[in-house]
């Protein structure tokens, strides 16, 4: 005898584990059926509300990496923390900008499509 398990369906194992039968292939439709169970559907081109955000938080930390670079510096703080506050702030502000823009863009976008 082998050690390679032998497959025994008929006995040994729980009903839950044994396999039902495969059902039986479903008959093609006819285009009569589907014209009488189909459903007339339209493709929604929403904008990706994640992207538009993200997009707004990256050209938060561009803005505030430039301004960090330029701004004088009179607090004595350091570049760095004034870089980490204004991308703070600025990525805040980024992400409401960039979710405002995609919602009103997904809003214009169903407004045509209501139309047709």
């Amino acid at each position: 005898m082998s050690d390679v398990p032998q497959e025994d369906t008929a006995s040994g194992l729980p009903e839950q584990e044994q396999t039902a039968p495969a059902p039986a292939p479903a008959e093609r439709p006819v285009p009569e059926d589907l014209a009488r169970v189909a459903v007339p559907a339209h493709v929604r081109n929403a904008p990706k509300f994640g992207s538009f955000i993200g997009t707004g938080v990256g050209a938060g930390i561009i803005v505030a990496a430039i301004l960090a670079i330029f701004l004088p510096n009179s607090t004595g703080v350091g570049r760095f923390l004034v870089f980490v506050l204004l991308a703070l702030g600025l990525c805040l502000l980024g992400a409401i900008i960039g979710g405002a823009l995609a919602t009103s863009l997904d809003r214009a976008s169903s407004a045509t499509k209501e139309n047709r």
